[in-house]
């Protein structure tokens, strides 16, 4: 009877759904990122894609934003962007 009742526990573990508990208890957060390519063209053309941005809202709880700009552009728009809650990465160029 010990026998029988080991085997049906084990036979009810298999057909129940196994997830761990930090996956239950852990929400995943979308993330939205942007690559840049060669666009846009000049530092001044950066500049004044920041300040169209300036006036967009999003939810920082409910998604991450991650800018992806040529190696050129990081530092200069590295402030503005983290200032609006929007992460920065770099891109690598490969040929």
């Amino acid at each position: 009877q010990l026998a029988q009742s080991r085997i049906a526990s084990i036979l009810a573990r298999r057909q129940s759904p196994r997830r761990c508990r930090a996956h239950r208890s852990m929400a995943r957060t979308p993330i939205v990122g942007g690559n840049w390519k060669c666009n846009p063209a000049s530092v001044k053309d950066a500049e004044k894609l920041l300040d169209a941005w300036k006036g967009q809202a999003f939810d920082k709880d409910k998604v991450e934003v991650v800018i992806c700009p040529t190696s050129l552009h990081l530092p200069v728009v590295k402030p503005g962007l983290e200032g609006m809650g929007m992460q920065l990465s770099a891109q690598n160029v490969s040929a």
